[in-house]
């Protein structure tokens, strides 16, 4: 393939990869003047503070504007209008499937006199009725999570059953097991709401992520690079359709006009563990999660990337739970294969006592015992009555 070819691929590429992560939120508003009269015309510019990517438009006849699709992320809003100062509105925040509206009313003054005010962090859901709770990815990091994966943190929404109803056995839809499409990750097969745990949406970055059969989500992103997800329980918009229970929305991180990233690892090992109850030994744990993010600017304010790694090392004794029993051996007498535990000398009264229970003839306190035929821990057979065997001597 020739250079261009290579380079008009990469570039479609990320195209795709830009308008497959375009899933956020819009800001929408009037612009009036000091009077509260409407001004059509004016130009509305917002730029996302990272990265420096803006978008522009201007306002219809009635003064309103409406940014449909911005990323998720902390915008300026400024509206420029001849005969009025410039205002520039900062730290307006875009939480995805959100919507903000940010009214502005412009002051009569000269154009190089820009007028700035910070928005209020503090913000109401004026614009919409759908109930739904949006967990930032610090708040994801900040807690501690056994595989970390997000889909165990969609029980803090209320209304949501924080476990599922399924299990291995569990046969659903056209006969397949509840299995897990993610590993031994959480697949998010949970009832929201009452509704069933087969009536969720799964979106990542705008696109379907569901799992067809099981209807759990097929793609669980690293922990790290995910900006933040929402979960909309109930009175959803127009736009989400085909099911009953939440829709769970995921948005993952991007570049900037920095360079950024981190590194971690989890360890989890036996060394503060105790021994199971009912096993012979510690079982063995040892599990490494390890991995990173890095993302930085392609062209300043135009083309960026993002990436990430989380690899899972995994090392686990697998504890039975089996009791042993005597073997069919050991039920008929002989018991040359655990002979060596079973010659010493007869302690205390009691262990006499069932000792001769045992063989069906007195043995004494103090009195050494040893397998026929034999002087210590060799290969032996204890006595049995019903063979005519009777106590050996060394």
């Amino acid at each position: 393939m020739k250079a261009t070819s290579w380079l008009a691929a990469i570039v479609l590429l990320l195209h795709a990869l830009s308008a497959w992560a375009s899933d956020g939120g819009s800001v929408l508003g009037t612009v009036t003047d000091p009077r509260g009269a409407v001004v059509p015309g004016a130009t509305v510019t917002a730029t996302e503070t990272s990265s420096g990517v803006k978008q522009t438009l201007t306002t219809d006849s009635r003064g309103f504007y409406s940014f449909q699709s911005l990323s998720v992320g902390h915008y300026d809003v400024e509206v420029t209008a001849p005969g009025f100062s410039p205002l520039r509105k900062t730290g307006v925040v875009i939480d995805l499937n959100g919507k903000v509206v940010v009214d502005v009313s412009l002051a009569i003054g000269a154009q190089s006199e820009t007028v700035t005010v910070s928005e209020s962090v503090a913000r109401v859901e004026t614009v919409d009725t759908q109930m739904g709770e949006v967990i930032t990815g610090t708040q994801m990091t900040s807690v501690p999570l056994n595989g970390r994966s997000y889909t165990d943190l969609l029980g803090l929404q209320p209304g949501v059953v924080p476990v599922t109803s399924l299990t291995s056995n569990t046969q659903q839809d056209v006969g397949v097991s509840a299995l897990s499409p993610s590993g031994d990750l959480n697949p998010g097969t949970i009832s929201i709401n009452g509704q069933r745990e087969f009536a969720n949406a799964f979106i990542v970055n705008g696109s379907d992520a569901e799992e067809d059969v099981n209807s759990g989500t097929a793609i669980i992103p690293n922990l790290d690079s995910i900006a933040e997800f929402r979960i909309l329980t109930s009175n959803f918009d127009a736009e989400h359709g085909e099911h009953s229970g939440g829709q769970i929305e995921v948005v993952t991180k991007s570049g900037t006009n920095e360079f950024h990233g981190d590194a971690f690892e989890f360890l989890r090992n036996t060394s503060l563990d105790a021994r199971n109850y009912f096993s012979p030994t510690r079982g063995a744990l040892d599990q490494n999660q390890f991995g990173g993010t890095f993302g930085g600017p392609i062209r300043r304010n135009k083309m960026f990337f993002f990436v990430d790694y989380q690899g899972t090392r995994l090392t686990q004794g697998v504890d039975t739970g089996q009791i042993p029993v005597p073997s069919m051996q050991d039920r008929a007498g002989d018991l040359s294969d655990i002979g060596s535990s079973l010659t010493g000398t007869v302690t205390g009264q009691y262990w006499a006592n069932l000792l001769s229970q045992e063989l069906g003839y007195p043995v004494s306190p103090g009195e050494p015992y040893y397998t026929p035929g034999c002087s210590s821990s060799s290969q032996c057979v204890l006595p049995n009555p019903r063979a005519g065997d009777r106590r050996a001597t060394e």
